[in-house]
């Protein structure tokens, strides 16, 4: 069963290269396949261009859904990660 949670974008500039290039290597460490949904739209999470054609801005709800054997240990790093503005600022 898949683990979900949801996290505002809080970095200034929102989901830029840099950030979405964290997010996607953190994602790709894990034994499980991750999502990123924003605004309804889901990519994968462990490719930084689908993340990017997202275009989260700051303010908006980023929902991670992780479904594997590492599915909590994903979506809460994950989650760490964008609450920790990506280890930026």
């Amino acid at each position: 069963m898949a683990v979900e949670k949801r996290v505002p974008l809080l970095h200034r500039t929102g989901l830029h290269l840099r950030a979405a290039g964290r997010f996607a290597e953190t994602a790709g460490r894990f034994e499980a396949d991750v999502t990123l949904t924003v605004k309804g739209r889901s990519v994968n999470g462990k490719s930084v261009l689908e993340i990017l054609t997202l275009g989260a801005g700051p303010g908006v709800e980023l929902v991670i859904s992780a479904d594997g054997e590492q599915e909590t240990e994903a979506v809460e790093s994950l989650a760490r990660l964008v609450r920790d503005n990506f280890g930026e600022d």
